[in-house]
């Protein structure tokens, strides 16, 4: 497992272990909790933005319950 450095002055590391505490977790947990979970914010957002995209340029179909059922083989 490799190790990364951040550089915070003390009244950050004082907020941040204080949040990681509350949570339950050592600094380098919620340190590395918070940046992933950042990370997928951000991919979400990504794909609602192509989404809405797709959308906005007439792509979308919409298809009955019914017949995705049928093409299923499932009714």
């Amino acid at each position: 497992m490799c190790v990364i450095s951040v550089r915070t002055t003390e009244e950050e590391r004082n907020m941040i272990k204080t949040y990681a505490e509350f949570f339950g977790m050592t600094l380098s947990e919620f340190v590395k909790t918070s940046a992933i979970e950042k990370i997928e914010d951000l991919l979400d957002l990504q794909a609602i933005e192509e989404y809405e995209k797709y959308i906005r340029q007439g792509n979308n179909k919409i298809v009955a319950h019914d017949d995705i059922l049928s093409e299923a083989g499932l009714k």
